[in-house]
C-alpha cells in the first residue's frame, strides 16, 4: 500500500484529539460565509424573524443562547447580556439590527430576560407557550379544585398509566401508554388519549391481573369530555410548530378565533365551566399582549393571514376588523419602503405602428401597467381575483408567480410569511444540543457546540 501510494502524512491517517474539533470549526467557518453571501442582499431587503431560546447545560452550567433566522428566499440571562450576544450572532450573517431594526421580528418566550433585551426591537410572543401558558392556569390547583370530577380523573389516570409503566403490563397494549410531562400541558392530551384509544384493550389486561379497580373509577365519559377539549389546543400547537414547508405565521389569527370560540363553547358543560372558562380568559389577555388592541392577536399575524390566498377574506373578523388589517397592510408597506413595483426587469415594450386613431391620443384611455398599480388596486384586485390555489399548494410559490401582478404585496408576503409562529426552532437546537453535551462529552467547548449545531443546522 505505501509503495502505491508513495509518502504520505501519518497525521492524516492518525486520529489526533483535535481533529474532530479543527474540522467542524474549519466547515463551519466555510459554510458561514457562504451562507451569510446567500442571505445578506435577501434579508436586507426583505427583512427576516428571529427565534430566541435560552438553554444551561447540565454538566458544567454553561449558558447558550439559540438564535434562527427565517426568510424567504428567490426560489421559496440578563437582558442587556442577551441582547448584546444575539446582536453578535446576527452580525456573524451579515445582519446589523441596529439598522435594520424594522425589518426583524423576534419571536420568544415570555421570559423577563428575552422582553427586557429586546424592549426596543418587535418582539412576538411564542404562540404555543401561550396556549401551555393557558392550560397551565386552567388546570391550576385552584381551578381545578372547583371542578373534583376532573381533578380525580387526572390523578386517577396519572396513577393507571404509572401502574403500566413499572409493572410490565405496557408490552400487553399493542401502543404504548404516554405519560404527561409537567411543563408541558399537550402532553396531558397525548397520555389522556391514548387511555382512551385502548381502554378496552387496558381493561381487560387489569381484569386478568386483578386490578380492574384502576381502570374502573375512570369515567369513560368524562375522559371523552376531556380529550375532546384538549384536542384543539394540541392540534393548533402541532400546526403553529410546524417546520418551515409552510409558513405558521398565517394560522396564528384562525386558531386564536377558533380556540376560544371553543372554550366559550365548553363554558356551557358543567363540568367543564371553570376551565373553560379561565382559558377564555388567558387566551384573550395572552394574545393581546403584542397588540395595541385589547383581546386581539399582533397585527402582523393578520397581515399575515390576509396575505394567505384560502383565508385572504378574513372571515373570522368582522368589517371594522377587516378594514383595520387592510390599513395595516398599507401602513406597513409604506413604513418597510416596500417598492410598489415588479423587481425584475421588464423587457421594453415593442413599438407600435401609429393607426388614425394615435391622431386622438390625448383622448385614449392609458392602460395601466402591473409595475405601475397603485397599492390600492393591487390590494382591491387580489381580494376580488378568481383564485386558483388548492390548499395544498405552497402559498409562497404562489406569490413567487403572481409577484408582477401584485409586487408590492408580493415583497410584503415575503417578509411576513417568514415569521414563524412559535419559537419551536431555537428550542429544537437544544434539543440536539442535549444530544452533543452527554457526560462523556460535557467538556466541549462552547464555540465547538455552536459549529456542530450550525454545521447540522444548514448541510443538507
Amino acid at each position: 500500500t505505501a509503495a502505491r501510494i508513495g509518502k504520505f502524512d501519518v497525521c492524516e491517517i492518525l486520529p489526533h484529539p483535535t481533529t474532530v474539533s479543527r474540522n467542524v470549526e474549519m466547515r463551519a467557518q466555510s459554510l458561514r460565509k457562504h451562507v451569510v453571501e446567500e442571505i445578506t442582499a435577501t434579508i436586507s431587503k426583505f427583512g427576516c424573524a428571529v427565534t430566541a431560546d435560552i438553554w444551561t447545560e447540565t454538566y458544567r452550567k454553561t449558558s447558550f443562547l439559540s438564535a434562527t433566522i427565517h426568510y424567504v428566499n428567490d426560489t421559496s440571562k440578563t437582558g442587556e447580556n442577551i441582547r448584546k450576544h444575539l446582536l453578535q450572532n446576527l452580525r456573524v450573517f451579515g445582519i446589523d439590527a441596529t439598522d435594520m431594526g424594522k425589518k426583524i421580528i423576534f419571536v420568544t418566550d415570555r421570559g423577563a430576560n428575552m422582553i427586557s433585551a429586546l424592549r426596543e426591537y418587535t418582539r412576538l410572543n411564542c404562540t404555543a407557550h401561550i396556549l401551555n401558558v393557558t392550560l397551565s392556569s386552567a388546570f391550576g390547583t385552584a381551578i381545578i379544585e372547583k371542578s373534583p370530577e376532573i381533578a380525580s380523573l387526572l390523578t386517577d389516570v396519572k396513577k393507571l398509566v404509572t401502574y403500566f409503566k413499572h409493572s410490565g403490563q405496557q408490552g400487553k397494549l399493542k401502543k404504548s401508554l404516554k405519560q404527561s410531562i409537567e411543563t408541558r400541558w399537550n402532553s396531558n392530551f397525548d397520555m389522556l388519549n391514548s387511555v382512551l384509544e385502548q381502554y378496552e384493550d387496558i381493561a381487560s389486561v387489569l381484569t386478568e391481573s386483578n386490578n380492574y379497580d384502576k381502570i374502573g373509577r375512570i369515567s369513560i365519559s368524562t375522559l371523552k369530555l376531556l380529550v375532546s377539549f384538549l384536542k384543539p389546543f394540541k392540534e393548533a400547537t402541532d400546526d403553529l410548530e410546524t417546520d418551515n414547508t409552510a409558513p405558521s405565521a398565517s394560522l396564528v389569527l384562525p386558531w386564536s378565533v377558533r380556540l376560544i370560540e371553543h372554550c366559550t363553547s365548553a363554558t356551557k358543560d358543567p363540568l367543564l365551566s371553570e376551565i373553560a372558562t379561565v382559558c377564555v380568559t388567558r387566551l384573550k389577555e395572552l394574545l393581546s399582549a403584542d397588540s395595541t388592541s385589547s383581546h386581539s392577536v399582533h397585527m402582523l399575524y393578520k397581515i399575515a393571514t390576509f396575505l394567505t390566498p384560502n383565508l385572504r377574506g378574513l372571515r373570522m373578523l368582522d368589517e371594522r376588523g377587516r378594514q383595520n388589517v387592510i390599513q395595516g397592510v398599507k401602513e406597513m408597506i409604506e413604513d418597510l419602503k416596500f417598492d410598489h413595483a415588479h423587481d425584475e426587469d421588464v423587457e421594453p415594450t415593442p413599438a407600435k405602428r401609429p393607426t388614425v386613431l394615435h391622431k386622438f391620443s390625448d383622448w385614449e384611455e392609458e392602460e395601466e401597467s402591473c409595475g405601475s398599480k397603485s397599492l390600492d388596486v393591487q390590494i382591491q384586485e387580489y381580494r376580488t381575483m378568481k383564485l386558483e390555489l388548492s390548499s395544498q399548494q405552497n402559498i409562497l410559490q404562489w406569490w413567487n408567480s403572481n409577484s408582477s401582478q401584485f409586487p408590492a404585496l408580493s415583497n410584503l408576503a415575503r417578509f411576513v410569511l417568514c415569521i414563524p409562529a412559535t419559537s419551536a426552532p431555537s428550542e429544537r437546537a437544544f434539543s440536539l444540543c442535549g444530544r452533543i453535551l452527554e457526560e462523556r462529552r460535557s467538556v466541549l467547548k462552547p464555540s465547538s457546540v455552536s459549529d456542530i449545531l450550525f454545521l447540522h443546522g444548514n448541510l443538507k
